[in-house]
């Protein structure tokens, strides 16, 4: 469901280097068969003005494309609205994209004006220096504005690749250290193969899984690389990509793996399980304990007095999931889905 990503329809955004190319050879390539019966000055008259409007077109409608595929960055849900600060600078998007739509009102003026000498003038010569003229202003402007093309261009880059998550639709994210099973959770409740997609920041990738409850639609997440490791291994950029988390999370599956063959230590997972509570204070969170069935019973037991009603499952197998699903989609209002978490 990537399309739910509102960046996943930004086309290609040429530099200005390539614009201006692909400008100049469109302005070339303009057929002519029309005035071949005309006098040599007035051919070429009727040539160099529509090189230079098919050039002035050309330039104008690439960068205004260019702007016009973003969508509206005040519109965004805040998960991307976050996202999209992080990793450009929404302040800084947002000049460089009225910078690039800016200088294409100049480009008409620029045209207009070199055509009206075109029409007037006397001799061929007089024509070409005219029409070059024309080009070499649009040309300059394309050029002052290629710093802001390039920052465009490395913003989409990265903001197409976006997981695609439905904002508009509960959401149960999945927390726990790496191998404890959350991957498997999503996959076990999801009723259609869930999505893998990019997340900005981590060197994994976030798991999109669905279910249906009645006739609603609940979206279930795994963030390989956001909740799985303490906030003192983290950088602050890390942090505020976590932060992105809240406005997605209307309850919050904690998973431990209480056999430790996930290769971390009862006690560390439960030192992040605090963390993930602190930063999320008013997100519901349901505790699982999962892989019971290869716990040895000292572990369990231990697993049992330090967190009493924590569900115990099988993810691999199914045991238990459907009476964890239960308690989780009881914390979930299916009437008001937006999320309530602030972290700190």
């Amino acid at each position: 469901m990537s399309y739910l990503n509102p960046y996943s329809r930004l086309q290609t955004i040429h530099s200005a280097q390539e614009i201006l190319e692909l400008a100049q050879n469109r302005s070339y390539k303009l057929s002519m068969k029309s005035s071949l019966r005309l006098p040599r000055l007035e051919r070429t008259r009727i040539r160099e003005i529509a090189r230079v409007q098919e050039f002035a077109k050309q330039v104008k409608s690439r960068l205004r494309d260019a702007v016009e595929g973003f969508p509206t960055l005040e519109k965004l849900h805040p998960f991307y609205y976050e996202l999209t600060d992080l990793i450009v600078g929404v302040d800084k998007l947002k000049q460089a994209l009225g910078a690039v739509y800016n200088s294409t009102r100049p480009i008409e003026n620029i045209a207009d004006r070199h055509i009206a000498q075109l029409k007037t003038a006397t001799d061929i010569r007089e024509m070409k220096r005219a029409r070059r003229a024309a080009k070499g202003r649009i040309s300059s402007i394309v050029r002052a504005t290629a710093g802001n093309l390039d920052l465009m261009i490395e913003a989409r880059r990265v903001l197409v690749r976006l997981p695609g998550v439905n904002t508009t639709i509960p959401t149960i994210v999945c927390a726990g250290f790496p191998n404890v099973g959350k991957s498997t959770l999503v996959r076990a409740v999801s009723t259609a193969e869930p999505e893998i997609a990019y997340y900005p920041f981590t060197t994994k990738e976030v798991i999109v899984g669905h279910l249906t409850v009645g006739n609603q639609t609940i979206q279930i997440v795994d963030t390989p690389g956001i909740l799985d490791r303490p906030m003192s291994q983290r950088n602050e950029i890390e942090k505020k990509a976590i932060a992105a988390v809240k406005y997605l999370a209307n309850v919050i599956l904690f998973m431990l793996d209480a056999s430790e063959t996930c290769g971390w230590t009862f006690e560390e997972q439960m030192n992040l399980y605090s963390e993930v509570k602190r930063s999320f204070p008013l997100t519901p969170t349901v505790i699982v304990l999962n892989k019971v069935d290869i716990t040895p019973s000292d572990h369990l037991a231990v697993a049992r007095a330090k967190l009493p009603g924590a569900f115990e499952i099988v993810a691999s197998s199914g045991t238990g999931v459907a009476e964890l699903m239960q308690e989780a989609l009881s914390e979930v209002d299916l009437e008001e889905s937006t999320p309530t978490s602030s972290p700190d």
